[in-house]
């Protein structure tokens, strides 16, 4: 029999998974806080318990697609003896994650308007700039790269793959992920120690 806890947590999960498959297919402003009771099959206050409002519901749905695109991509990352091919594997691997169109709609289409602009950038700063600082910190003490500023670097970095997934994305013009993928490697390669 499951505890208390353990139904929370349940409850918590379900809401999350059914308002993450609704936003992505309704989007937030189409999504009701009744059609993610529906989908989630729980009562108001079981929602209520866990979130007050459908906008605190879709700040969890960020943080868990954003968790789970860094696990995913941190795990597809080929490792390497060179932190910096390790950071460049993940950064490419992420960039594979978020062309997925149901996490794209969620991290990179809505976020920045349901959430805000510097609300969805504290998040991010939890989430992948925290991973990223510490993948070139990692290359910066091997003697890697030689920054001036690990944070600026990350959130440079950051830059660029948002903006590569938007161009993606979004653009006229079919990037092939290929010259995604080069990009991306050069500018990280442009931090190098050596060059």
């Amino acid at each position: 029999m499951a505890t208390q806890s353990e139904r929370r947590t349940a409850t918590r999960v379900s809401l999350i998974s059914s308002a993450e498959k609704l936003f992505v297919d309704q989007g937030f402003e189409g999504t009701s806080t009744d059609d993610i009771l529906t989908a989630a099959g729980v009562s108001r206050g079981a929602m209520y318990y866990h979130f007050s409002t459908k906008r605190d519901v879709f700040e969890a749905v960020f943080i868990a697609t954003s968790d789970g695109a860094i696990r995913r991509s941190s795990r597809a990352a080929k490792k390497s003896d060179s932190p910096l091919e390790s950071l460049i594997n993940g950064c490419l691997s992420w960039l594979k994650e978020v062309r997925k169109p149901q996490i794209a709609t969620i991290l990179i289409d809505q976020a920045p308007q349901v959430l805000g602009w510097e609300r969805a950038r504290d998040l991010e700063a939890e989430t992948s700039l925290g991973l990223m600082t510490t993948g070139l910190k990692a290359a910066q003490d091997a003697g890697e790269i030689d920054v001036p500023s690990l944070e600026l670097a990350a959130r440079f970095l950051n830059t660029v793959l948002a903006e590569a997934a938007l161009v993606a994305l979004h653009s006229s013009r079919r990037v092939p992920q290929s010259e995604l993928e080069a990009s991306v490697r050069h500018f990280i390669l442009s931090l190098s120690a050596k060059r």
